[in-house]
């Protein structure tokens, strides 16, 4: 699988990829009006405007997983990982989380996830993030923000 820039034509399917990613995630938690299934396409312009984003495509075309990020003042903020279910715990979300990482030169990494869904908050834990903040966003839902330094050396 090739890991490319995603371009502004991906738009509407990034945004089908969300909504199919999050939406057991989203049921499992009875999070009706989560901002991954209500965002507009509008929106996703605006964001995709902002980040850069990473996509990977099955051999058909079909944009299976994706991730976005954006480096301010050497700062990653990692946003969306997200694979379509049925391609899930193959080891794209690795790639894609670890080559956003790769692309964008920083020194501090820091997302957010939701404390509940319990595989990618430990998948984020076990690549070396450690929550620093949560905060509760409705009954039973805790956002979890996690950040990790990357050391440099002098060689």
């Amino acid at each position: 699988m090739i890991i490319e820039l995603a371009t502004i034509q991906d738009v509407p399917a990034l945004l089908d990829l969300q909504r199919k990613a999050f939406a057991p995630l989203c049921e499992e938690l009875e999070w009706k009006d989560a901002p991954v299934l209500t965002e507009s396409l509008e929106h996703a312009y605006e964001e995709f405007a902002r980040c850069t984003t990473l996509k990977v495509q099955n051999d058909e075309g079909l944009i299976i997983g994706s991730v976005n990020g954006n480096v301010t003042d050497g700062s990653l903020y990692i946003g969306r990982l997200m694979v379509l279910p049925e391609y899930q715990q193959q080891g794209f979300g690795k790639l894609l989380f670890r080559e956003i990482q790769s692309r964008l030169p920083h020194r501090h990494a820091w997302l957010c996830t939701c404390q509940q869904v319990r595989h990618p908050y430990e998948f984020y834990l076990r690549e070396g993030f450690k929550p620093y903040k949560s905060e509760e966003v409705g009954p039973g839902l805790t956002w979890a923000y996690l950040e990790k330094s990357i050391c440099l050396f002098n060689t």
